[in-house]
């Protein structure tokens, strides 16, 4: 079977879901049945379509989305294993890729309140979570690390709004946990699949249209990858 992006997409993933950490391109050349440089030149190709994010001028695998390979304030647990998001509506597709109950460990804000919730088939066990992220798709790429490490949990609206003006940052899209878990289960829900595909412009901007959100922040460039 040939090493497609799709397929190196999935062996990482599993990777990451067994054992906490990703393969280096030795390993996943094993994996995969491949010639090292083959597997190198697939790591490439999942790169350019924004499928996974490898550490600058190497082939080490930084961040697998939903999955952050580094520590981040963001901890998904299930009873036997445990693993990095790289924000909040990551740990909420943690959840959904897993299709497993969770527990999601972190603080409001990012800063000093503890703020501890379950995932249970597919509901949250608080309802007073919100999820903010300050920036739309449109600027997701612009630096995958910013957008992506601001989306956060707070537990009201006036304190995003403080966050916000604390910290200088826009307020953009707020989402109760019933969207969010909606969301991050629509768009990360067959990340663990050896049928994932990578969502074109038109199969996200179905999925926000299906949440009704608001198109002016929710907008889907054409030039989306």
């Amino acid at each position: 079977m040939s090493l497609t992006p799709e397929r190196l997409h999935y062996l990482l993933t599993r990777h990451v879901i067994d054992t906490g950490h990703a393969p280096d391109y030795h390993d996943l050349s094993i994996l995969a049945g491949c010639a090292e440089p083959d597997a190198a030149a697939a790591l490439r190709q999942l790169e350019s379509m924004h499928g996974v994010i490898l550490v600058p001028n190497s082939l080490k695998v930084w961040s697998l989305h939903p999955f952050a390979l580094m520590p981040t304030a963001f901890w998904v647990s299930t009873r036997t294993a445990g693993w990095w998001a790289n924000c909040a509506w990551c740990s909420l597709g943690i959840a959904a890729a897993l299709g497993e109950e969770v527990t999601i460990s972190t603080s409001a804000g990012a800063e000093a309140e503890p703020l501890e919730f379950r995932i249970e088939s597919g509901r949250p066990s608080r309802q007073d979570v919100l999820m903010h992220f300050p920036v739309g798709p449109s600027r997701w790429w612009d630096n995958p690390y910013c957008p992506c490490g601001n989306i956060l949990f707070f537990t009201s609206e006036p304190a995003i709004d403080h966050w916000c003006e604390r910290h200088g940052s826009p307020k953009g899209s707020v989402l109760d946990m019933h969207a969010g878990v909606h969301l991050a289960h629509r768009w990360f829900g067959d990340y663990a699949s050896p049928d994932w595909r990578r969502k074109t412009p038109a199969d996200a901007a179905a999925i926000f249209r299906e949440l009704n959100l608001d198109p002016s922040f929710w907008l889907m460039p054409e030039t989306f990858r």
